[in-house]
């Protein structure tokens, strides 16, 4: 079975979805969180351009189902989120110009795809020796006032 990657404007290249991995990892990062090796092999294959984001999202969800839970605190049942509306469109002022579509960033170097994989590697390492050096987190509790 034969998968067509799509990839945004902002993810055309190894470098660039390497960027997006990095952000993720990261903000998971300050929160404790770590990366599986099944999602580090999900973010390889990314960055080679293999699949995309929302092929990572439906792995990730098929890894790891959600339960029904008897959390009091619990806002949504599995499958189920917040019913809004959608934001309305938005366009711009007129007479607004914007400089900076304008002017692109003279590209650089494309860096091999490979390299990108190596430095995902190295990075979640990264991650994962720091956090070994830090106490335990502490969890924030309720208190009811």
């Amino acid at each position: 079975m034969s998968y067509t990657p799509s990839f945004s404007e902002n993810e055309q290249t190894p470098a660039q979805r390497l960027d997006t991995v990095q952000f993720a990892l990261g903000v998971s990062a300050t929160a404790g969180g770590q990366a599986s090796a099944e999602s580090v092999q999900l973010y390889e294959r990314y960055i080679l351009g293999e699949i995309d984001l929302a092929y990572i999202g439906a792995a990730v969800r098929e890894m790891y189902p959600q339960y029904p839970s008897n959390d009091p605190y619990a806002k949504y049942a599995p499958g189920e989120g917040p019913h809004v509306e959608p934001a309305p469109l938005v366009e711009a002022v007129p007479g607004f110009e914007d400089k900076a579509a304008e002017e692109e960033a003279p590209a650089g170097p494309e860096v091999p795809a490979a390299v990108c994989v190596a430095q995902l590697r190295a990075f979640v390492q990264e991650i994962a020796e720091h956090q070994a050096t830090q106490p335990p987190r502490q969890r924030y509790i309720q208190i009811d006032v």
